[in-house]
């Protein structure tokens, strides 16, 4: 009877009262006999045992002494086995210390055996609960729960399972603070200007946490590729805080950068979390990833592409950066890959166009998709790793690229928003990626070049100065060419091309016969040259003098 009014009693008095004896570990869901509860004197005190007992949500234990009294002594142990644990040669004889107290409980079990979910109480002489904790769907076979800070209250976030089989019982809890132990903050680091450029000072902002017992010193030291960039340090940090600190470094180069940051306190007894990496984009204040060749309405059987070209002197790191259609809500990654300096990089759904890329090209196939570039008009989106807009253009089928040919910029060092730099793919594939577009060119004439050679040419078939070639260096990236041959009388000979679409240098040649396949006449012959910029309308013509011979025999 006296049992039950007991665990009536402990039922009204489930607030806990502070107390100088805590929980410190409980062993349960173990096969029998192997159940036990730790228990620890945080006080400088010797506190007397006797009377006291332990209680589950259904029944009472008195504790029982073990042959070495029921005095638990001050900071010191003392664990609760059950009532038929064998403590010479128990499951615990060979990790139990000899300095903690051994003590049993008057029943075979601990209440009415611990399980996954239950509650434990710590009752004194006078009745009162002293300690306690519950817990609930906790099923780790053979590793107990542990109160992670002795001074601290009895609640969940204060509770861990242990870090060793069978537990610590009688010793330092495996999941007990050490007495230096620093740590760095992760997740909460972070930098400022958000979005950095070259130019610009950075402050980092980084959490430091006293894991340990003991007040501590140290530094933060930040380095990349193991370069010291910055230091900064702190003093006087108690046990439980917390300090945030600001490292400032100076400017770093644009792209990605690396860096390790690390506490550095003398003593430590945890490297484990002392340092973190942290990932530091820094914008790109010039253009040196450019957007130079596309395809938006490709042949069937064949996936849309766009080409870049890094302009830059230096090789380029492309991961991080993306780019997108004129959904910037939805932004393709490149794959990681280091593209060296003038070389090209063509991004494709599939490698359908492979066939038409060079043995030294390449053909990156998006991470997270390809953008469908629409036929009529679209924009496309280069972004650097911070997300910055590094190039654009937005183009509609107006600029060209009919027929399943691709779009050419003339000169990867031009500027991709501006249409007249861009002309349709005049090369026999239709299209030119990972190589030098068709139209390139490396600059204009401020005015046109028009040469003819030789002049005279006699086409008789001997071999010698048969074609009269006309060469072409046109102020115009691409134009319409229409070269007429007009006889001495002004009827026209010959119409050798007629809106030719043409980028700015080439060569024709003109083989001496007229239009109905009949070797023209010799004579004075007069050659006019009409070129019509396609995207201005701007023209030009030039109108010179040829001479058909025959030579002398």
């Amino acid at each position: 009877m006296l049992k039950k009014y007991i665990i009536v009693t402990i039922l009204l008095c489930l607030s806990p009262l502070s107390s100088q004896v805590v929980l410190s570990e409980i062993m349960f869901d173990i096969e029998n006999p192997n159940e036990f509860i730790e228990i620890y004197n945080t006080s400088v005190d010797t506190v007397e045992l006797q009377g006291w007992g332990i209680a589950d949500i259904k029944e009472f234990d008195l504790l029982i002494n073990t042959g070495s009294g029921l005095k638990l002594s001050p900071l010191s142990y003392a664990v609760i086995f059950e009532g038929d644990y064998d403590i010479e040669n128990g499951l615990y004889s060979s990790i139990f210390p000899n300095t903690a107290l051994a003590l049993m409980v008057d029943g075979l079990t601990i209440g009415n055996r611990l399980s996954t979910t239950d509650s434990l109480f710590l009752i004194n002489t006078a009745g009162d609960t002293v300690d306690s904790y519950g817990w609930e769907n906790i099923s780790t076979p053979g590793f107990s729960l542990e109160r992670i800070q002795l001074h601290m209250p009895s609640e969940e976030n204060n509770w861990s399972t242990s870090l060793d089989s069978l537990g610590t019982p009688g010793r330092k809890n495996s999941v007990s603070p050490l007495d230096i132990d620093a740590a760095i903050n992760a997740s909460t680091t972070t930098h400022s200007p958000t979005f950095t450029t070259s130019d610009q000072t950075i402050t980092l902002y980084v959490t430091v946490l006293n894991l340990g017992t003991s007040t501590v010193d140290g530094t933060v030291d930040v380095s990349e590729n193991e370069l010291l960039l910055s230091t900064t340090s702190f003093t006087g940090m108690i046990a439980g805080d917390s300090v945030s600190l600001e490292v400032e470094l100076s400017p770093l180069y644009s792209g990605i950068h690396t860096l390790d940051i690390f506490v550095n306190v003398d003593g430590d007894m945890n490297l484990d979390n002392n340092n973190t990496q942290y990932i530091l984009a820094v914008q790109y204040v010039e253009r040196v990833l450019t957007i130079n060749e596309f395809l938006y309405s490709p042949d069937p059987g064949f996936e849309e592409f766009i080409e870049f070209v890094n302009i830059s002197e230096d090789s380029l790191d492309l991961h991080r950066w993306g780019f997108s259609d004129s959904d910037t809500s939805s932004i393709c990654k490149f794959p990681p890959f280091k593209i060296a300096s003038q070389k090209y990089v063509v991004v494709s759904k599939d490698s359908s166009i492979l066939p038409f890329i060079p043995e030294d090209g390449v053909l990156l196939i998006s991470e997270n998709g390809f953008p469908s570039l629409n036929n009529t008009k679209d924009s496309i989106f280069l972004f650097d790793p911070t997300g910055y807009i590094i190039d654009s253009l937005h183009y509609s089928s107006n600029w060209g690229g009919n027929n399943s040919r691709s779009m050419e910029k003339f000169n990867p060092e031009l500027e991709s928003s501006d249409p007249s730099n861009w002309g349709t793919c005049i090369s026999p594939e239709k299209m030119t990626p990972g190589k030098q577009n068709s139209n390139f060119f490396e600059s204009l004439p401020l005015l046109g070049i028009i040469s003819v050679d030789p002049n005279p040419f006699s086409p008789d078939g001997d071999g010698f100065e048969d074609e009269l070639r006309i060469s072409y260096n046109l102020p115009f990236s691409q134009s319409y060419l229409t070269v007429t041959i007009f006889d001495n009388i002004g009827r026209t000979a010959r119409e050798l091309v007629k809106n030719l679409v043409c980028s700015s240098q080439g060569i024709l040649v003109w083989d001496g016969y007229t239009n109905k396949g009949k070797r023209a006449r010799i004579g004075i012959y007069i050659i006019k040259i009409d070129a019509v910029e396609m995207n201005t309308q701007k023209s030009l013509e030039w109108v010179d003098t040829i001479v058909l011979a025959e030579p002398l025999r």
